[in-house]
């Protein structure tokens, strides 16, 4: 992921909030289309839940890019590490609640380590929270999905 990501260039803040919208629109639109194409009822709910969390995102970042304000919570989020080790997984309409949390968590890795490029490479304040405060809560995202890995899959072998 980082090699791809010292290949993004942006000549404003508005291209940065513009990329920050499609992806998690991508995000969104992903969680979607897997909770209409999977058999099981559970990970359907939770892959909606998470739609929902990313349009969320979107609307943040819409909301500050047309001027508005937002408040960041100070927290911190005990980080699992149980996604650090999975091997890559591809989505599949047939996939296991086992192989979607893996998948979504691969994606909440990456929102995460995107957003915390963004905000590194800010010289803007208000940008600098705002990504700040987006990767934090994809790293919730991440939190979230590992314990769920870890009660119901961990547990189960």
């Amino acid at each position: 992921m980082s090699e791809s990501l010292n290949n993004l260039h942006f000549s404003s803040i508005n291209e940065v909030l513009d990329f920050a919208v499609s992806k998690e629109e991508e995000a969104r639109d992903f969680y979607l289309e897997w909770a209409d194409k999977v058999k099981n009822s559970g990970i359907k709910e939770v892959l909606k839940e998470f739609a929902g969390e990313e349009q969320k995102h979107k609307d943040l970042i819409l909301k500050v890019k047309a001027g508005g304000t937002f408040t960041t919570k100070a927290g911190e989020v005990i980080d699992l590490k149980i996604g650090d080790y999975f091997v890559q997984t591809n989505p599949d309409e047939t996939m296991t609640y086992q192989e979607a949390l893996q998948v979504a968590i691969q994606r909440e890795i990456g929102a995460q380590e995107l957003y915390k490029y963004l905000s590194g490479r800010s010289s803007d304040q208000t940008m600098k929270e705002l990504f700040d405060k987006l990767a934090l809560e994809e790293s919730k995202h991440k939190q979230r999905l590992e314990q769920m890995f870890d009660e119901d899959v961990l547990t189960e072998n």
